[in-house]
């Protein structure tokens, strides 16, 4: 009703200054109350940009150090390959060097084995043939031997004993 008794431009006079009391208020409220809350959130949002840009050099960081060791791991299998390689060939080259060793010793020691074997084997085929050749010839003078051939070489086996016997006693009494 009051609007109907005012005229149009008093109206609007009235409207605009109803409408920058009004938003000097909600300016000024957002002055006071939305200005520390923007520059809160403000902070928290670079604070945020700033940790992931920390984080994100972190996890480039160790990319990059994933990657080094990557690309130096073809060259680390290939050394640890090199190195057990040549251990597989100084081991190999130590166990022939044993081995020959080994077998010289062994077959010097069947060499000298066999020579033993051979020495005894010929000292028993010796001391055969002499037992064979006694045999031989006890069997020879027993087939020759005769009653009057044994008191023969008894008696010149008696004269022999009685001339050395004198012979010994003699040279024992000097």
């Amino acid at each position: 009703m009051l609007a109907e008794k005012m005229p149009e431009t008093e109206l609007l006079v009235w409207e605009a200054v109803n409408f920058l009391v009004l938003a000097g208020a909600l300016g000024w409220l957002a002055k006071k109350y939305g200005a520390p809350l923007l520059t809160a959130r403000s902070k928290e949002i670079g604070e945020g940009l700033a940790a992931g840009k920390k984080a994100k050099a972190e996890a480039d960081a160790r990319a990059a150090q994933v990657q080094a060791k990557l690309a130096n791991l073809e060259g680390d299998v290939a050394s640890l390959r090199t190195s057990a390689k040549e251990e597989r060939e100084r081991e190999a080259a130590r166990i022939r060097r044993e081995t020959e060793t080994e077998i010289a010793r062994i077959r010097a020691q069947a060499e000298v084995e066999i020579e033993s074997a051979g020495k005894h084997a010929r000292l028993e085929v010796q001391r055969a043939a002499a037992k064979m050749a006694i045999e031989l010839a006890e069997q020879k003078v027993r087939a020759r031997m005769s009653p009057e051939i044994q008191t023969a070489l008894l008696q010149g086996f008696l004269a022999d004993l009685s001339r050395n016997g004198a012979a010994h006693i003699a040279l024992d009494g000097e």
